[in-house]
């Protein structure tokens, strides 16, 4: 991934040495004609993984249902590899936060967002997951082909807090039929599940948003080399403090034995 990333950058000083602007337009047009006997999805999934990664948004690589050509397309259009990465995570950013109010979550992992620098978006996630997971509460419903009643479990799959309930008791099945000794367990687990989830959500605090330092004439750190701040760091004059006993008065020396005898015969 950081050779993609470094294969990427390339692009800004030499377009016809990195054309990433048509990559995907040049796979179309030559992939069948070198590779007649190899399926291009594979490589096309490849790609995407490390132009995901390159960008640090692998997090999303399965999550978003949004083509790694748009992403490309965005990166491209900027005059500079930082500002278009910066455009790519923004979009990410906004993406996150619609998905977030679908309650379209599902594979939005917290650990992974955090990983990728979208730590302040987690607990956006969480709520809108822990949302889903309080309406997948299993329910006993009819079956008119079983002519049976069976205890609902499908929702809880599609939320990723009722997945892990299900792993955690161990049920793999979608239904229960009505009378199955694990059902009363599993309704109460689930309660005691939805308290224990909302009590640790309200004692994490969110990560706060990530500011962006700026230089004195506005410019964002991010964008300034790091050789320039080294030679800056290098240039400044270090300030000569003078010595801590500089700025103590000398006390006055106490007189002698003797010039106090002398001061008093005279």
């Amino acid at each position: 991934m950081d050779a993609v990333a470094e294969l990427m950058k390339g692009y800004y000083s030499d377009k016809k040495a990195h054309p990433w602007h048509t990559v995907y337009r040049d796979l179309e047009k030559s992939w069948a004609k070198e590779h007649p006997k190899k399926d291009v999805k594979e490589t096309l999934l490849l790609l995407r993984d490390a132009v995901f990664g390159a960008l640090d948004i692998l997090s999303l690589s399965i999550a978003l249902d949004i083509p790694a050509s748009e992403f490309v397309a965005i990166l491209t259009k900027e005059t500079s590899w930082k500002e278009g990465r910066r455009k790519v995570r923004n979009r990410c950013i906004e993406i996150i936060e619609e998905l977030a109010k679908k309650s379209q979550t599902r594979y939005l992992v917290p650990s992974a967002l955090k990983r990728d620098g979208f730590g302040f978006l987690v607990d956006e996630v969480e709520q809108a997951e822990l949302e889903k997971f309080r309406k997948a509460k299993p329910k006993m419903k009819k079956v008119p082909k079983k002519k049976k009643q069976v205890l609902d479990l499908a929702p809880l799959e599609k939320s990723l807090f009722g997945s892990r309930f299900l792993k955690e008791q161990m049920v793999m099945e979608k239904e229960i039929e009505k009378g199955d000794p694990r059902i009363p367990t599993i309704l109460e687990a689930f309660d005691h599940f939805l308290v224990e989830l909302e009590i640790d959500l309200s004692l994490t605090q969110p990560e706060p948003v990530p500011t962006e330092q700026v230089t004195l004439n506005g410019t964002p750190l991010s964008d300034v080399d790091e050789e320039k701040l080294v030679h800056i760091k290098k240039t400044r004059k270090k300030v000569e403090q003078p010595p801590l006993t500089d700025y103590i008065e000398e006390k006055p020396k106490k007189p002698s034995r003797q010039k106090k005898r002398r001061a008093k015969k005279k």
